[in-house]
């Protein structure tokens, strides 16, 4: 019997004078002996043309009824009990539609004299197809999609963190990132619980921790990029990594910050009152073993000393020096961007034949050596006396005697300090020139670089190697970027070869920027795992943003993340935590 006030199309074309061909639609309300779904069903596995799985492609489409129709949204995860075996099938909705009954056709003229209020929703059919991602066996173990469900079977939502766990093959724990989300809320289970989302600490599953396989922080500006950087770095501090190299013992790594805008210092303490986490969010944070909280004395600032600046920021701070004799090793930290591959190497020649020399190892006595005629002169056969004089002009800028040689204490003699295990340095910036910031930050960067991939004899670069070393740069375009000068060539070069090097020296890469399109493709090609905050949808394409991702991001609120890590899960959406768990 049909529902009151149903809308019968057949007597309306009747009404009209107009002849229907099809008889009155049944809808779902028709049936008054239909079972009801449970709060969790959603609907039932349909054949509307195929029902099939494939090694290549899948159509598995599920009929919703009028009641949950609001209910089922695109991404949402479900799964399908077969029924005839002990599995069920993980699947998210990829896409939802409506179709039409066969009593109404919509590109007729009916419409015409047919109100559109007598035409509702119940004439048509919505449907989702589910995209199958595994399947979940009676041992809780996640296995490829090789059984079809039977036509009829229940669909539901997910009703436990396993089915999410195991359905996604998520790591049981690691560093805390946040909770899986669809469509910007955290997935919510029974009694409120929410499914935490690890990056991979340990070697059972990848081989490797995943920091050490590098990652990449992007985001617009606004988008939550510096809070969810300071959360995840957070979860870094006190964890614990195997040293293949050095007979299997466990070692804590030393996080060294490269922190353009003097705000990763906030590390060292705890989130003000006002901005703290409410006490309930505390005890879920630290069940899912999420680290909270300012790491106090374990964090130092370090301040680079530049003629004419002075530092404001962390009211506890050590003050030190870039010395001349880190020129030797690194000798483009003077080259800058003007000189082009023929002046650099006559450059590398006049570094190497100064400290030859028994001059003071200074800026200044390097300054007065190329500006000597007499002492230049034997250069003057492999190296072009114009060469020569465009090398002068580059070593005499002004801004090298603000910063070599300032009287502080020396990177190289604080390295005990600035290199400690268990330990985080951070090395804010904004109180130096441009050009001073980039001599300080390269120095910093080649320093672990080096200590990381070779064997070399100083002993600043032999502590280096006997620990874990994870170094975030914030800014990450300025100092790893597309430019194609002869020190950006040289940078990127080395950096690609550490990065290679990163899980078997356990250096560790975070890269932390607002423009993910001007860092150097070479770079960016290393970083495994991608932490993609908003953004627009080319820089997104740029970012590595996997395709179903691409023209969404551009709309992702504060703290929205799409986390693309294929060592550690499919793609997914997580939720990051409203608030910072450190001093922001």
């Amino acid at each position: 019997m049909a529902a009151q006030n149903e809308f019968d199309l057949e007597q309306s074309l009747k009404d009209l004078g107009i002849s229907g061909k099809s008889t009155k639609p049944i809808t779902p309300d028709s049936n008054s002996g239909r079972k009801e779904l449970a709060p969790e069903e959603i609907g039932r596995v349909a054949i509307t043309e195929e029902l099939f799985i494939s090694t290549s492609e899948n159509n598995i489409e599920v009929y919703i009824p009028n009641e949950k129709r609001n209910e089922a949204v695109v991404g949402q995860y479900v799964v399908i009990p077969l029924g005839y075996r002990d599995e069920k099938l993980f699947a998210y909705i990829k896409k939802l539609c409506y179709r039409k009954r066969d009593a109404i056709d919509d590109m007729s003229e009916v419409h015409i004299y047919i109100s559109a209020d007598d035409v509702g929703e119940g004439e048509y059919i919505e449907l989702a197809q589910v995209e199958p991602l595994s399947m979940i066996t009676l041992d809780g173990k996640p296995v490829e999609v090789r059984l079809i469900p039977k036509p009829n079977s229940l669909v539901r939502q997910v009703t436990s963190i396993d089915e999410v766990k195991i359905g996604l093959d998520l790591p049981d724990d690691g560093l805390f990132l946040g909770y899986v989300a669809v469509n910007g809320e955290a997935i919510e289970l029974s009694g409120g619980l929410n499914v935490p989302y690890y990056l991979n600490n340990s070697a059972d599953k990848t081989g490797d921790p995943l920091i050490f396989t590098h990652v990449l922080i992007a985001g617009m500006s606004g988008r939550g990029k510096t809070h969810t950087a300071k959360n995840f770095l957070r979860q870094i501090v006190g964890s614990e990594y195997t040293l293949e190299r050095r007979e299997g013992e466990r070692r804590k790594p030393c996080l060294v910050i490269i922190d353009p805008d003097n705000e990763y210092w906030g590390l060292r303490d705890d989130q003000t009152r006002d901005k703290a986490p409410r006490k309930e969010d505390q005890a879920q944070l630290l069940g899912v073993g999420a680290k909270i909280g300012g790491v106090g004395r374990q964090l130092t600032v370090f301040t680079a000393v530049e003629k004419g600046t002075t530092y404001k920021g962390a009211d506890a701070h050590t003050d030190f020096t870039i010395p001349f004799e880190l020129v030797n090793d690194f000798p483009y930290l003077i080259a800058g961007g003007e000189l082009n591959e023929a002046q650099y190497d006559g450059l590398v020649q006049l570094v190497n034949g100064f400290f030859r020399t028994g001059d003071p190892k200074t800026y200044d006595a390097f300054r007065r050596y190329v500006e000597d005629d007499a002492r230049m002169e034997p250069f003057e056969r492999n190296i072009h006396s114009e060469t020569i004089k465009a090398i002068r002009r580059r070593v005499e800028k002004s801004y090298f005697k603000n910063v070599f040689d300032q009287g502080a204490n020396a990177i190289t003699a604080l390295y005990k300090d600035i290199f400690a295990e268990d330990r985080v340095s951070v090395f804010p910036t904004n109180h130096l020139s441009a050009e001073g910031e980039r001599v300080v930050v390269l120095a910093v960067m080649s320093m672990i670089a080096d200590g990381k991939t070779k064997s070399l004899e100083k002993e600043w670069a032999k502590r280096i190697a006997t620990f874990p070393v994870v170094l975030a740069v914030d800014e990450a375009h300025s100092y790893l970027s597309q430019a194609e000068t002869q020190q950006d060539k040289i940078i990127v070069e080395k950096f690609v070869s550490a990065a290679k090097q990163g899980r078997k020296n356990r250096l560790g890469l975070v890269l932390i920027t607002q423009n993910p399109q001007d860092v150097h493709e070479a770079v960016l090609s290393q970083t495994s795992t991608r932490i993609l905050l908003g953004m627009e949808e080319a820089m997104a394409e740029r970012a590595g943003a996997p395709k179903q991702y691409q023209k969404a991001l551009p709309y992702f609120e504060k703290g929205r993340i799409v986390v693309h890590s294929p060592d550690n899960s499919r793609p997914l959406e997580i939720r990051g935590l409203p608030y910072c768990v450190v001093r922001h």
